[in-house]
């Protein structure tokens, strides 16, 4: 860079040296006051996220056959918040909407173990209503809960709905639309949380989905498990669409590419045979009972996770997002 030539070639006096340093004036660097990487996110509001565990630990209470999906939901509620946290950092927000923002997308599926899955925003919003109500008056770094802030958070729990199959199953019938940039947040955060295999798990543990791709795969000739993951990638390839600010957006995209890849990769190195072999039986046959026989939903779901991360390392993805593509 040439810095070298700008040095005097001269002795230069240490003592001399360290006066004049001694008598430059001392910059304060004052500290961000809300720091949006996922761990000070995590700790600077963790009297919203052990409000909404406390409420999952007493649903799982109430319906303990949802245990299963409180692991995945830990899961996915950590990668939509740390991407929720991205999107905060490239948005001009105010704290008050900062603030509204990251409390809503905690809250976001705190009502996905007490009620029907088309049904889970509303459950949502009932239970932040009472957490808010009993956070009144108080700070949550450094902000002041209210009835205006609660409204707030409440509206994006509300309209952060419109995912494609989610639209899907609810016949066509859109939800209430995100209305302003802290809704855009939840949103967007919920859906880049998309890019990946995590629905594979969907259509593997559901009798009618699994019977789709195993007519799929006979009428193609291929893996019932290529198909199951086909099936979830048409969703994927959507999401840059889907999206809605130009922030998730350009993130999306890469994402996607990287999820293509993976496909590619699965595909030219037969993986998806291979995988569906390990969980099939005698004859061949792999469904939800083959599945059960040979070690189960959660070792079918760990295996397919390693030869994820595998891939990932072969194509050299970036390693900040590869773990958001598991199942």
């Amino acid at each position: 860079m040439g810095f070298a030539e700008d040095i005097p070639s001269g002795d230069l006096d240490p003592e001399a040296a360290h006066e004049e340093e001694k008598d430059l004036p001392q910059l304060q660097i004052e500290p961000n006051p809300h720091e949006n990487s996922l761990e000070a996110v995590s700790r600077d509001f963790k009297q919203v996220i052990d409000g909404r565990e406390k409420q999952y630990d007493k649903d799982i209470k109430a319906n303990p056959e949802m245990k299963s999906m409180r692991t995945n939901l830990e899961v996915h509620n950590g990668i939509v918040l740390g991407y929720a946290t991205e999107l905060i950092d490239s948005l001009d927000l105010s704290d008050e909407d900062r603030a509204v923002a990251i409390i809503a997308t905690i809250e976001h599926d705190s009502g996905k173990l007490a009620s029907k899955l088309l049904e889970h925003h509303t459950q949502g919003v009932a239970y932040a209503d009472t957490r808010l109500d009993e956070l009144m008056g108080q700070s949550v770094d450094g902000v002041e809960i209210t009835p205006a802030i609660k409204q707030k958070v409440l509206e994006a729990i509300e309209r952060h709905m419109n995912h494609p199959f989610l639209v899907k199953l609810n016949k066509g019938e859109r939800f209430p639309e995100p209305q302003d940039d802290v809704d855009r947040v939840v949103f967007d955060a919920d859906m880049m949380a998309n890019a990946g295999f995590k629905n594979v798990a969907i259509r593997l543990s559901n009798e009618t989905f699994m019977a789709e791709d195993i007519a799929k795969a006979e009428e193609d000739g291929t893996a019932v498990l290529k198909e199951s993951f086909e099936n979830v990638m048409q969703g994927v390839k959507d999401l840059p669409k889907t999206v809605l600010t130009k922030q998730a957006r350009e993130t999306t995209t890469n994402l996607v590419a990287s999820v293509e890849q993976i496909m590619g990769y699965f595909d030219d190195n037969d993986i998806f045979g291979q995988l569906q072999t390990e969980f099939s039986d005698s004859e061949g046959n792999f469904n939800i009972k083959t599945i059960a026989a040979k070690g189960g939903f959660s070792l079918i779901k760990m295996r397919i996770n390693e030869e994820i991360l595998k891939a990932g390392g072969k194509l050299d993805i970036d390693t900040q997002y590869l773990p958001n593509f598991q199942m």
